[in-house]
């Protein structure tokens, strides 16, 4: 059994985790126990409802969520008291790996052997986010979709919006405009001010217009945008709306270019839709497709 003891980072972060993990677990039959994504639960049918197929997998053992949390934070105190002076014990293995020496494999890859033994005889627990399966992520993505799909309040908010943007234009592009933490992540680089993302936008409308094809952008945010500081050539559609039906909307869009991000790569993956990211202020931005990418 593997117990998942780590909380990195938000949403998009905890799927791609929780999704490797998942795909390891299938694939080599593993049970799975991931008590640290209690807060996300409520937004998705298998995580709302504690049920992954007939896999061994699970986000509880309580009835109640109250509990489960409880226990969640008992258990992560207990781990990080007792890391200190055991990673190998008659109870537990732990793998405490936050990152990894080599420049060229940031990742601790799932497959190794010796994991993999002993998440199938002994109770391993893992702390982290470098753990990886790239793999078997991608044999067993459909089925990671499928349990990260929204609960249906949200599948009907996304349908709603999408409905009204729809008849506006021939393609739907998302735009993902990443602020607040980004003035300080990556040294700021990835901060971009209204300037940056207009300019962008008139370059993916002209490569649209050229196919004789109109666009509409949906913007998604987590701030408010005012969307007084764009041409009024650009048909923009923003609002404040709930982080799922942002993140379900993009995946909805016909392309979605925005900075490097989780978020934006896992409306990417689970709609299928191509994604651009903005790299820097000066290269020219064009839709590409679809290429599958699961996680930066």
């Amino acid at each position: 059994m593997v117990i998942m003891n780590y909380k990195g980072g938000r949403l998009a972060n905890r799927i791609y985790l929780f999704g490797h993990f998942i795909a390891n677990a299938i694939e080599h039959q593993y049970a799975l126990y991931n008590p640290e994504f209690d807060e996300y639960c409520p937004y998705f049918e298998a995580t709302a409802n504690n049920r992954f197929d007939n896999h061994r997998i699970s986000i509880r053992i309580f009835k109640f969520h109250l509990a489960d949390r409880i226990f969640s934070r008992l258990f992560r105190l207990w781990a990080d008291i007792t890391h200190r002076f055991f990673t190998t014990t008659p109870f537990y293995v732990l793998y405490r790996i936050f990152k990894t020496n080599d420049r060229h494999n940031v990742n601790f890859v799932l497959t190794d052997a010796a994991y993999l033994a002993n998440a199938q005889t002994k109770t391993v627990i893992t702390e982290g986010w470098v753990f990886r399966d790239h793999e078997n992520f991608l044999k067993h993505s459909d089925d990671i979709r499928r349990y990260f799909t929204p609960v249906k309040q949200y599948r009907d908010e996304v349908a709603a919006l999408m409905s009204s943007i729809r008849p506006v234009a021939d393609m739907i592009v998302g735009v993902h405009i990443r602020r607040g933490d980004y003035t300080r992540y990556n040294n700021g680089n990835w901060y971009y001010n209204d300037a940056v993302y207009a300019e962008k936008m008139l370059q993916v409308q002209a490569q649209i217009n050229a196919t004789g094809k109109s666009c509409a952008f949906l913007i998604c945010s987590n701030e408010t945008v005012d969307i007084t500081s764009y041409p009024a050539s650009l048909r923009l559609f923003t609002g404040n709306r709930h982080f799922m039906v942002d993140l379900y909307g993009l995946a909805a869009c016909d392309a979605i270019i925005g900075p490097p991000s989780t978020y934006s790569q896992w409306a990417s993956f689970y709609g299928k839709v191509p994604l651009s990211f903005i790299f820097s202020k000066e290269e020219v931005m064009q839709i590409k497709p679809y290429q599958h990418a699961e996680n930066p």
